[in-house]
């Protein structure tokens, strides 16, 4: 059965009843129906979850980040749709906000993502050419491809992290939904890529400002489990989107554009 309402929440879920209980612990979905797909976790993140007032799909299997996705999608009837992590505490003001965007817009509206301390997360990315993920992996500087919205700014970005963005159904169905070829990792930088290519823009809003824990694996010491699911996302990425491997052609001269526009940190039209 689906639930019912002009926007709705959707979160996945694997092994995080912790992060559950802190960023969801207030409630702050409010009336809107909040959907929690589950991958099989292990320590009760269905149980946390359903106790919070979330709606739980407890899947058998862990299915993987885009393809949770899909599943929460199908099983709520609301004209736009919020997908945030279980580390992002959502406001009410914000979700408004988001989907006045995504309704006026069209496409993908992302908040700014901010640290605990209050200081700013680049959740907002420009093209995913292979040399700048190489130095981001790296952790050198890189402005072109670290993107930040300050308040009163709406930012063109070529893609937004999937930890937080809001899309309404219309161009999700036209897009076809998340890729769940993708199990995780490059799956957003994928949505966002094929947004533009449909006429739809990426955008963070800088008014909205959600705190987000972001515990990314790959950033975290090694993981060799971590690095192989890295590694098989990236081969998908560069194989479905060459243009950015090889940045020559038509697609990759259009990633510039959106690039150069970017970094103009334009105000809000």
């Amino acid at each position: 059965m689906s639930l019912h309402g002009d926007v709705a929440l959707i979160t996945v879920t694997y092994n995080s009843a912790r992060p559950l209980a802190e960023f969801w612990r207030d409630r702050p979905f409010g009336a809107h129906p909040w959907v929690v797909v589950d991958n099989a976790s292990r320590d009760g993140s269905a149980r946390v979850a359903q106790d919070l007032g979330a709606r739980v799909l407890d899947l058998p299997v862990n299915r993987g980040f885009s393809a949770a996705n899909n599943i929460g999608a199908a099983a709520v009837d609301a004209d736009v749709l919020i997908f945030c992590n279980p580390d992002v505490t959502v406001t009410q003001d914000g979700i408004a906000a988001l989907a006045d965007g995504a309704r006026r817009y069209g496409g993908i509206v992302a908040p700014q993502l901010v640290n605990v301390d209050g200081s700013l997360q680049e959740n907002g990315r420009g093209t995913p050419f292979l040399t700048r993920k190489l130095s981001h992996l790296l952790r050198l500087p890189d402005g072109r491809y670290r993107r930040f919205a300050r308040p009163g700014e709406l930012v063109d970005v070529v893609w937004a992290m999937g930890a937080a963005l809001a899309i309404s159904r219309a161009s999700f169905e036209a897009l076809g939904g998340w890729d769940d070829g993708f199990f995780v990792y490059y799956e957003d930088a994928d949505l966002g890529l094929r947004a533009w290519q449909s006429g739809m823009s990426v955008r963070v809003d800088g008014d909205v400002r959600w705190q987000h824990g972001w515990r990314r694996e790959t950033g975290r010491g090694f993981s060799a489990r971590a690095w192989q699911l890295e590694v098989a996302s990236a081969s998908r990425f560069y194989r479905k989107h060459p243009y950015c491997l090889v940045p020559v052609g038509r697609r990759a001269e259009q990633l510039h554009r959106i690039d150069a526009a970017g970094s103009m940190l334009g105000a809000r039209a």
